[in-house]
C-alpha cells in the first residue's frame, strides 16, 4: 500500500538499510508482543505455583498438629477411664463376672466412641511380683516363672480378639516390662506388642493394651518397693487401635499416617493407600511428631501428595495460565491493529471523514435503542434529544418533550439545585452525577408521581453553544428491594439480639441451679458422709473407712466441678459484684488454664456499668480470650478497658503470630461475627489490626451512654 504524502522515516534511512516492507511490520510488532506478554505471564504463573506449594506446606503442618492433638486427647480419654474404673476395684472383696460385665456396659463403650474397646483386671500380689522379678528387682525370665503370675480375672464385653480370662500378662518379655512400669510408677503404661487374639483378619491392626495398677491403700506408695508390696490388681484396657487412629484422621482424608513404636520399630498403624504409580509421578511431602502413652514414646509418621494437597489452589494457576495467554493474544492483537492503522493514517483520515454522516447515523440508531433514558438538553436548558426509553420512563412523548424546559420532568423542590448543579457543571466540567456512584435523585412523570432515578451527566461543545446529555435509569425497583432488605437486615439483628439477651438469661439459670441447688445437695451429702465415718470410726473396719474418705474426696471434686461448670456459664461475680471483678477472674482463670500471662490495665474510675453492657463487654473479653488460645500460640495478652472522651474503648491484643485478615477457602470465623453483633447492639464498633507475625490486636469503642448505669433522678 502506497504512502500518501511524506513520513518521518523517508530521508533519515540511508538506502543500504534495510527495512520490513509496510505490509510485514504490523506482523513483526504482533509477535514481539505476544512473545514478551507471554514470557511476562508465565513468569507470574512460576510465582503463583510456588506462592501454592508453600501455603499447602503450611496447611500441612497445621493438619498434622491438630491430628497429633487429637490423638493425645483420645489417648488421655482412655486412662481417664481407667482411673474412673479404679475406685471399684479397690473396695475388697473384688466385682463377680456378671457384675463387672454391668459396670462395663454402663459405660456403654460403642455407643460413646471410646478408644477402650474391652475392659478387665487381674488380680496380683506382692509374691507374685517377686516371682516376676526373680527377688533381683529386674524382669525374670519364662524359665523364672513357670506358672500363671498375673492371669486375667474379668474381661468385658468378650470379644474373639481381646484377651480371655485366665490369660498371663506376664507371658510376654514386653508385656512384663509395661507390667513392672505401671506397678512402679503408678500410672498407665502402654503394651503395644501384646500378642494378637482371635481372627486378625477382621482386624489388620496389632492390638494396644493399657494397663492400670490398683493398690491396697487409697493413696500411692511413696517407693517403687511399696508399691510392690502393695499391688492388688491390674486394670487391662484394650485399645481399638483402628478406631484411635480413624477417628483422627476422619477429617484429613488427604493426609495417610504410620504409625510405630520400639526399637528397633513396629508399625503399629498405617493408613497409606498402595498407589505406586502415583508416589513415583507425584511429589510426597513428610512430617513425623512423637507421642508419649503409658512410658512409651510412639512415632508418627504423616505423608500426602503434593498434588492432593495443592488441588484447591490448582484453580488459581490455571487462571492465571490462561489469563496470561489471553493476555499475550489480545495485546498482539492490539499492537497489530494500532500499527496498521498508523501505516495507512491518512488513508483513514480520509476514510473517517467520508464515513461521518454514516457514524452519525448509527449514533441516532443506538440512542434510539439504548435500554437507558436519555435527553439532551441546550445551554437555556430546553429539550432537543427525547429517546423512546425516556418516553416510556416519563409517560410522554418525544413530540410533546422536544423544546420544552427540563424542568418539567423534575419535582419542583429540586428544581433550583438542578439548574446550579448545570451551571457549575458547564464552568468546571465536573459533576458528581455519575451512574451507580451518587445519591438517588427524583425525577417527575407526566401524571404527576415521582419516582427515583440514578443519572449521570456529559456536556459536548456544539459551534457556539454547548449541549448537556443525560442518562438516567428507573430505579424504582431496586429501591423498593433494597429498603426490604434493609429492614430484613435489621429484623435479623433484632432477632439476634433477642436471641443473646435470652442465652443469657438461661446461663444464668441454669449456672445459679448448679451452684445453690445442686451444690448444696452434694455439701450436704459430704456431711452425712462425714457423720457415717464419726460414727464408724471406732467400729469399722479400716478398708471401709478409707472407702468413705475416697467418697468424700470424689464429692469435693464433684463440687469443684459443679462451681467451675457455673462460672463458665455465667460467673456470679458478675452479677454480684459487678464487671471488673468478673474480667479479673477470667484473666487469672485464662492464665491458669493456657498458661498465657495477661496483662491487665483497667481504668474505668468509678464507672457503674448496666447489666446489659456488663454482659456484653465480659462476653466479647471471653471470646477474644479464646481466640488467642485456639489461634494465636502468644505467650502474652494485653487487656485494656478505660472510659475516656464520653466512650468505653474494649481492646485485647496478643503477640502471636497474628493472622491475614483476607478471607481464606472454606473457613468462616463466627467468633468475631459474634463480637461484632454484639457491638453492633449497642451502638459499638469493631476494629482489626493484624499482620502475619505481628500479633493480632482487637478494638472495640462503645459510646458510653449505652454501658453506663444511669443514676437515678430524686
Amino acid at each position: 500500500m502506497p504512502f500518501r504524502g511524506k513520513t518521518p522515516f523517508t530521508k533519515k534511512l540511508p538506502l543500504p538499510m534495510r527495512v520490513a516492507p509496510p505490509e510485514r511490520r504490523p506482523v513483526l510488532v504482533a509477535a514481539v508482543t505476544f512473545a514478551v506478554v507471554l514470557m511476562a505471564a508465565l513468569a507470574a504463573w512460576r510465582w503463583v505455583g510456588e506462592q501454592s506449594l508453600r501455603a499447602a506446606n503450611s496447611r500441612f503442618d497445621q493438619n498434622t498438629v491438630h491430628i497429633t492433638a487429637a490423638l493425645q486427647r483420645e489417648f488421655t480419654t482412655g486412662e481417664s477411664l481407667l482411673r474412673g474404673a479404679r475406685g471399684l476395684l479397690s473396695v475388697a472383696p473384688a466385682p463377680d463376672a456378671d457384675a463387672w460385665r454391668r459396670y462395663v456396659a454402663q459405660l456403654d463403650l460403642d455407643e460413646t466412641s471410646s478408644v477402650v474397646r474391652a475392659l478387665g483386671y487381674a488380680d496380683v500380689d506382692a509374691a507374685g511380683i517377686a516371682r516376676l522379678t526373680g527377688g533381683t528387682g529386674n524382669v525374670a525370665g519364662p524359665a523364672a516363672a513357670p506358672q500363671p503370675i498375673v492371669p486375667v480375672t474379668q474381661m468385658a464385653p468378650v470379644t474373639i480378639d481381646a484377651m480371655p480370662a485366665g490369660y498371663d500378662l506376664a507371658s510376654a518379655p514386653a508385656s512384663r516390662t509395661a507390667l513392672l512400669h505401671a506397678i512402679d510408677t503408678g500410672a498407665s503404661a502402654l503394651d503395644a506388642d501384646a500378642a494378637p487374639f482371635g481372627d486378625t483378619d477382621s482386624n489388620p491392626h496389632p492390638r494396644l493394651y493399657l494397663y492400670f495398677p490398683v493398690y491396697s491403700d487409697a493413696g500411692l506408695p511413696s517407693t517403687s518397693q511399696a508399691r510392690r508390696a502393695g499391688i492388688k490388681r491390674l486394670l487391662v484396657a484394650a485399645l481399638d487401635t483402628s478406631r484411635v487412629f480413624d477417628n483422627a484422621l476422619a477429617r484429613q482424608r488427604r493426609i495417610d499416617l504410620q504409625v510405630f513404636s520400639g526399637t528397633p520399630a513396629t508399625l503399629l498403624y498405617s493408613s497409606a493407600a498402595a498407589d505406586d504409580d502415583l508416589a513415583e509421578t507425584t511429589p510426597v511431602i513428610r512430617r513425623s511428631d512423637t507421642l508419649r502413652v503409658g512410658g512409651v514414646p510412639i512415632t508418627l509418621s504423616y505423608t500426602t501428595s503434593s498434588r492432593y494437597l495443592r488441588a484447591e489452589d490448582e484453580f488459581a494457576e490455571t487462571t492465571v495460565l490462561i489469563a496470561g495467554v489471553a493476555a499475550a493474544c489480545l495485546f498482539s492483537a492490539m499492537a497489530f491493529l494500532i500499527t496498521h492503522e498508523r501505516g495507512g493514517g491518512s488513508a483513514a483520515a480520509s476514510e473517517a471523514r467520508s464515513r461521518s454522516s454514516v457514524n452519525e447515523a448509527r449514533m441516532m440508531g443506538i440512542i434510539r435503542s439504548s435500554m437507558e433514558a436519555i435527553i439532551t438538553v441546550d445551554e437555556r436548558q430546553n429539550i432537543v434529544i427525547f429517546n423512546p426509553m425516556a418516553e416510556e420512563v416519563f409517560g410522554c412523548s418525544a413530540m410533546e418533550a422536544i423544546g420544552a424546559s427540563l424542568s418539567r420532568f423534575i419535582p419542583e423542590r429540586f428544581r433550583a439545585g438542578h439548574e446550579r448543579h448545570v451551571e457549575q457543571f458547564g464552568v468546571t466540567g465536573v459533576s458528581d452525577r455519575q451512574m451507580g456512584r451518587q445519591r438517588v435523585l427524583f425525577g417527575l412523570r407526566s401524571n404527576g408521581e415521582e419516582f427515583p432515578i440514578e443519572a449521570s451527566i456529559s456536556q459536548i461543545r456544539d459551534g457556539d453553544g454547548k449541549l448537556y446529555t443525560v442518562m438516567l435509569r428507573d430505579i424504582t425497583e431496586r429501591v423498593k428491594a433494597e429498603n426490604a432488605q434493609r429492614q430484613s437486615r435489621e429484623e435479623l439483628r433484632e432477632l439476634s439480639a433477642n436471641l443473646q439477651k435470652v442465652r443469657e438469661e438461661e446461663k444464668t439459670r441454669i449456672a445459679r441451679e448448679l451452684h445453690d441447688d445442686l451444690g448444696q445437695q452434694l455439701t450436704a451429702l459430704k456431711m452425712d458422709i462425714s457423720s457415717v465415718e464419726q460414727a464408724l470410726e471406732t467400729t469399722a473396719e479400716p478398708r471401709l473407712l478409707q472407702q468413705l474418705r475416697g467418697m468424700r474426696r470424689l464429692i469435693d471434686a464433684t463440687v469443684a466441678s459443679v462451681r467451675r461448670i457455673a462460672a463458665d456459664l455465667r460467673p456470679v461475680m458478675l452479677d454480684d459484684l459487678g464487671l471488673v471483678p468478673a474480667i479479673e477472674w477470667l484473666a487469672n482463670d485464662f492464665t491458669n488454664r493456657y498458661g498465657i500471662d495477661v496483662e491487665r490495665r483497667i481504668e474505668v474510675g468509678d464507672t457503674s456499668f448496666t447489666p446489659t453492657g456488663a454482659t456484653t463487654l465480659f462476653r466479647i473479653v471471653q471470646e477474644a480470650l479464646t481466640n488467642v488460645a485456639r489461634h494465636a500460640e502468644a505467650t502474652l495478652v494485653t487487656l485494656t478497658v478505660r472510659v475516656e472522651g464520653g466512650v468505653c474503648v474494649l481492646q485485647i491484643a496478643d503477640n502471636g503470630h497474628g493472622a491475614n485478615r483476607s478471607p481464606t477457602s472454606g473457613e468462616k470465623s463466627f467468633g468475631l461475627l459474634g463480637i461484632r453483633e454484639r457491638a453492633h447492639m449497642l451502638g459499638g464498633t469493631v476494629e482489626i489490626h493484624t499482620s502475619n507475625d505481628k500479633g493480632f490486636a482487637l478494638t472495640v469503642t462503645f459510646p458510653i451512654l449505652a454501658v453506663q448505669q444511669q443514676e437515678m433522678q430524686t
